[in-house]
């Protein structure tokens, strides 16, 4: 019975190590990095590190470019355009989980999911994306924007680098049709990105202009 009395524990130290950490110099770039300096590698670092920024900060302003156009977007979009998505999100997130060892079955059991329900977690997302594909393909047809010969090669030759296939065999078995559309949406959100600053422009100039014909009338 211990009640009440002290008890010592008797601790031998048999060494006692000292942590180093490693001096951030030259050597130390070329062992994390192919970089010959740290000069160089803090220029790569910092350069990354502002491109993530840019895309970032792309991404929101595309975004909120393309809310505002299906904000004023007026069409009656069949439900079965947005039943067809949710089918394709769901198979692509069967697919993600088979690559981890699981099925959609297992995964809906586990959340306590019904077939429903777990549709039902994808409609909004589903609705958003029909309606910006549907805009920018309109955008498309209104200005004009479709693949070219050279667009749709190089598209080919990408998913051929990416699939690790031979060309002629990509292009059989993923439609032309289908690619020249991606293509032309793709466009449609490059126009949408630079038309607001192309109007911009435009206006600063037009203001500009007038302002000079009106200083030569006065004169």
């Amino acid at each position: 019975d211990l009640a009440g009395k002290a008890v010592v524990f008797h601790v031998k130290v048999k060494e006692v190590k000292e942590s180093q950490i490693p001096e951030v110099d030259d050597e130390f770039a070329k062992d994390v990095s192919e970089f010959e300096t740290l000069e160089a590698l803090k220029a790569d670092l910092k350069s990354k590190l502002q491109e993530k920024k840019d895309l970032e900060a792309n991404d929101e302003f595309e975004n909120k470019l393309v809310d505002v156009v299906i904000a004023g977007m007026k069409a009656d979009i069949p439900a079965c355009m947005y039943e067809r998505k949710i089918d394709e999100m769901v198979q692509d997130f069967a697919y993600r989980l088979q690559m981890q060892g699981l099925n959609l079955e297992t995964y809906m059991q586990y959340t306590g999911s019904t077939v429903e329900s777990f549709r039902e977690t994808f409609k909004e997302q589903a609705e958003h994306q029909v309606k910006v594909r549907l805009a920018l393909e309109k955008i498309a047809e209104l200005e004009n924007l479709t693949a070219t010969e050279e667009d749709l090669e190089e598209q080919f030759k990408k998913a051929a680098e990416v699939y690790g296939m031979e060309l002629e065999k990509i292009k059989e078995l993923l439609p032309a049709d289908e690619i020249s559309k991606d293509i032309a949406v793709n466009k449609a959100i490059d126009f949408v990105r630079v038309a607001p600053k192309a109007k911009k422009k435009t206006t600063r100039k037009s203001t500009a202009k007038k302002a000079k014909v009106e200083e030569e009338a006065a004169e």
